[in-house]
């Protein structure tokens, strides 16, 4: 497997949820499917799904920083989505979430865990994301998930018309890159 490719895998690694990037260096670029979803449950089944692709991804010394921008996120219902951006993750004030992790905590077997830092609604948090890389030396995709608690993140439980989703979220990512 050619360096350049193992260092473009390890910079896709570290995405969340996600979802989700762009062009980092020179050595790898985005192609194909890419986004970050989120999945909450509340009563009776009620299950409350959203998808997004504003992602980016950069070296910044020696961090790996993915960046989700949270007003592209949409459930498919627009009050819901109204809701949630203005109401609940409040994107006018923190518009982006944040996952940064050291870059020497990359490893390299292609399915595991990485600890980062993840700072969304103006909090950060350690978070551990699980991710699983496929493909050839060429092409790889990643697909990875973790699990967020919303009160974490100071962010309140949406409720409407009383009823209330859990303040546990599941967060998945899937994108695909390519070695240049």
């Amino acid at each position: 497997m050619s360096k350049r490719f193992s260092r473009g895998l390890s910079f896709s690694v570290t995405v969340v949820a996600m979802l989700f990037v762009g062009p980092a260096t020179a050595s790898w670029a985005q192609y194909g499917e890419r986004y970050v979803a989120f999945r909450a449950v509340g009563p009776g089944g009620l299950g409350i799904e959203g998808k997004g692709s504003d992602v980016s991804l950069r070296e910044q010394g020696d961090a790996i920083v993915a960046t989700v921008g949270l007003g592209s996120l949409a459930t498919g219902i627009e009050l819901r989505d109204k809701h949630m951006r203005e109401k609940y993750l409040e994107t006018a004030k923190y518009p982006v979430l944040v996952f940064t992790i050291d870059k020497s905590k990359v490893k390299s077997p292609f399915e595991g865990d990485i600890d980062g830092n993840l700072k969304l609604h103006g909090v950060t948090q350690s978070v551990r994301l699980h991710y699983k890389a496929t493909g050839t030396e060429k092409h790889a995709s990643v697909v990875g998930s973790t699990k967020l608690n919303m009160k974490d993140f100071n962010i309140a439980v949406p409720s409407y018309l009383g009823v209330s989703v859990k303040p546990d979220v599941t967060v998945t990512f899937k994108l695909d890159v390519e070695d240049r």
